[in-house]
């Protein structure tokens, strides 16, 4: 069971008083996109239910490593920053028993904003920009996975893409999924095996503004927890495995109007392949940022190794309609059903600075009534006029560090932050001696 909008603390006890809550799992997310947060007792939650932590937890790396950025310099003591609840997202954990969920913001304890590092509060004042206009964002985060044994073998070498035969070999697993998304609130439209060996799709239904990706953290948590419960590791690593596919975050995006009308299909953009200039200029606008947020998009390392030609993972600044080799796919079946599915990012971005960038990007690419480059019908790969993705991190991360929108849109604290956190983890891979190496030329030099 899912709160109300303007849930209180009193209608989140009686909730918890029937389903037997005893805890509440206080979730917040660091930059990475990884849950973190405390699991407090249902009368200590009751009390008030938010609770301090150090806030260099936004500025460490995904290891939990502390190292000195702007957000936490070696001489600023580590202090503390206050975790609240958004007490609209309280609900019963489904992949549990006895345990509520809620999803928490960061903020400063003295004056109760929002730390400069916030990315839900980011996403936050997006959403209100587009409500000032009169405009509901709905949006569907589609994931992958891949799945391994308990010693982190991939299950399956074998590519067996929409196999049923192999979905109910693995239905005891991706069922108990399913089942665990259903009992959290999460709608799910379906599963199936991927393109990958080992890997696994599974589509979460449409949902408006944050619901969606407040959806989207929590199912990364419970699919970990209950695939290892099933005698799995379940990982959203981009490309965990040499060979095998990418695992990406494709986002799906409509704006509906106060009257419940989809705006992107309003039919008033006559003799252009897009029915109206509203997602016309959106889709400009989505083109236009990308190679600015690429580094959100495409965080890590491993991500770089999935942006191959001709691998379904877009590496072109390009549109298309019912194309999969395109960055920006524009489906149009129908008044409901038509949206942007925005290819790029890789499953480990974190959605919350995904979809704000993403939202910003369209947002300003309809006030300018930006122009939009033209189709890409067929293969996009042969045409050499199209920009490509920046072929690295350090690339996308030196772009994004000197990008006025994203420090507009992000603010200089976030962007100086996240490219000191971005320096220090490809400073820790360039220093390591991979298998490879070792393998390659130890025995002959």
């Amino acid at each position: 069971m899912v709160a109300e909008p303007g849930r209180t603390l009193d209608e989140c006890a009686k909730i918890a008083e029937a389903a037997g809550v005893h805890s509440v799992a206080c979730l917040f997310m660091d930059t990475w996109g990884i849950a973190r947060g405390k699991h407090v007792p249902i009368r200590q939650f009751l009390r008030g239910g938010r609770f301090n932590t150090a806030a260099v937890a936004l500025s460490w790396n995904p290891r939990s490593d502390v190292q000195p950025t702007p957000w936490a310099e070696t001489d600023s003591e580590f202090k503390d920053m206050a975790v609240v609840p958004d007490l609209d997202t309280f609900r019963v954990a489904g992949w549990t028993e006895g345990t509520a969920v809620v999803i928490c913001d960061t903020v400063d304890p003295e004056s109760g904003e929002p730390t400069a590092m916030d990315a839900r509060a980011m996403l936050k004042r997006t959403l209100r920009e587009y409500a000032d206009l009169g405009l509901t964002v709905n949006q569907a985060p589609e994931l992958e996975f891949h799945l391994f044994d308990t010693d982190w073998r991939p299950i399956s070498t074998k590519t067996l893409c929409y196999s049923i035969d192999r979905a109910d070999e693995l239905e005891p697993v991706i069922g108990a999924i399913r089942e665990a998304m259903l009992r959290t609130g999460i709608d799910c439209e379906a599963s199936n095996v991927e393109y990958g060996p080992s890997q696994v799709e599974i589509n979460l239904r449409y949902a408006s503004g944050m619901t969606a990706i407040d959806e989207t953290i929590l199912f990364r948590l419970l699919t970990r927890v209950v695939a290892r419960r099933h005698g799995y590791n379940a990982t959203f690593m981009v490309k965990p495995v040499n060979g095998g596919a990418g695992s990406g975050m494709h986002i799906h995006q409509s704006l509906v109007d106060a009257d419940g009308r989809n705006i992107f299909a309003a039919d008033d953009n006559p003799g252009h392949e897009l029915p109206s200039r509203v997602m016309k200029s959106y889709v400009a606008g989505l083109l236009r940022r990308q190679l600015e947020l690429q580094a959100l998009a495409m965080p890590t390392v491993t991500a770089y190794r999935r942006a191959e030609d001709y691998s379904f993972s877009p590496t072109q600044i390009c549109w298309g309609l019912d194309n999969r080799l395109v960055g920006v796919r524009c489906l149009t079946p129908s008044a409901a059903g038509t949206r942007v599915e925005v290819r790029w990012a890789a499953a480990d971005a974190n959605p919350y600075l995904l979809a704000h960038g993403y939202l910003q990007a369209g947002l300003e690419g309809m006030r300018d009534d930006a122009a939009l480059q033209p189709v890409s019908t067929g293969d996009p790969h042969a045409d050499t006029a199209l920009a490509r993705l920046a072929p690295s991190l350090e690339k996308a991360v030196e772009t994004f560090h000197g990008s006025e929108f994203a420090r507009r849109i992000y603010g200089d604290m976030f962007v100086d932050t996240f490219t000191v956190m971005q320096r220090n983890e490809l400073a820790a891979f360039g220093a390591h001696i991979t298998d490879w190496e070792f393998k390659r030329y130890a025995d002959v030099f």
